[in-house]
């Protein structure tokens, strides 16, 4: 009776385990078609869990000849771009409601006012303002209520740091291998110095009495964040004047790392 009942224990795990780590694939969609899965099921574990879709021509023929619905082949090529488990990180919807994914810029420069404060004995703050070079960024949204995906997958396992997007293996990812929610990041706008050709954001603060690393919460801008799945998010800003914003990262940096990056994006 012992064992029979640590045999069911162990099953059971192994399942919970097994279900956790599962990933559905175009082979997974025709095995629960010919299952017999409805479509509204199907459509709800797509959505509900992460994926590692081919949109090819090939593969929608073989979801076609197998009869899968029109319905559900949409979903995959939707899907298909921004796959769980090879495209981490944060992108935005373009016009043609694509999904554009916002690479990491990294701080060129620091700037720090310490001067001023020796000056009055270290009364007031010396302030680090961290800097991006150029007045705008690369991404560029033409929307004041822009609409964000954050994808994270903190269950990659040996190459825990490397960052499959698109074809190259060579560029790092981290954040979203250790971070597990938006609610680790913060956004904020750039002041823009048109006369230096730079956008800085204040990312330390310190005097004779007390100092702080990070964003001013003061400076945050508040986001409403919406679960679409594991590890994915929605992410949308409440309003967004014309100007310079980026996401930073305000978690736990693991050793051999620094977070000296930012997502940064333009409000036109």
């Amino acid at each position: 009776m012992k064992k029979t009942t640590l045999f069911v224990l162990l099953l059971t795990v192994a399942l919970q385990f097994a279900n956790a780590q599962e990933v559905i694939t175009n082979a997974s969609i025709i095995q629960m078609k010919e299952l017999g899965f409805d479509e509204t099921i199907i459509l709800s574990k797509i959505n509900s869990s992460d994926v590692d879709f081919d949109s090819s021509i090939t593969a929608l023929s073989k979801l076609k000849e197998s009869g899968v619905s029109s319905e559900v082949i949409a979903l995959v090529m939707q899907k298909a771009e921004f796959s769980t488990k090879s495209k981490t990180g944060i992108y935005y919807l373009a016009a043609d409601d694509s999904l554009k994914p916002i690479l990491a810029s990294v701080f060129s420069g620091t700037n720090q006012n310490a001067v001023a404060q020796q000056l009055v004995s270290g009364l007031i703050n010396a302030k680090v303002k961290s800097q991006l070079p150029k007045r705008t960024s690369n991404n560029v949204i033409k929307s004041r209520s822009p609409e964000f995906t954050f994808i994270f997958d903190p269950a990659t396992g040996g190459d825990n740091m490397q960052n499959f997007q698109g074809e190259s293996q060579s560029l790092f990812n981290w954040w979203f291998r250790v971070a597990t929610s938006p609610n680790e990041f913060v956004l904020v706008k750039m002041r823009v110095k048109k006369s230096k050709n730079l956008r800085e954001v204040i990312t330390s603060k310190s005097n004779m009495f007390t100092s702080s690393n990070g964003i001013d919460p003061k400076a945050s801008i508040a986001f409403k964040i919406e679960t679409i799945g594991n590890n994915k998010f929605t992410v949308v800003p409440e309003g967004l004047e014309p100007g310079e914003y980026c996401f930073i990262y305000q978690g736990n940096v693991p050793n051999g790392r620094e977070n000296q990056s930012v997502f940064d994006f333009s409000i036109k």
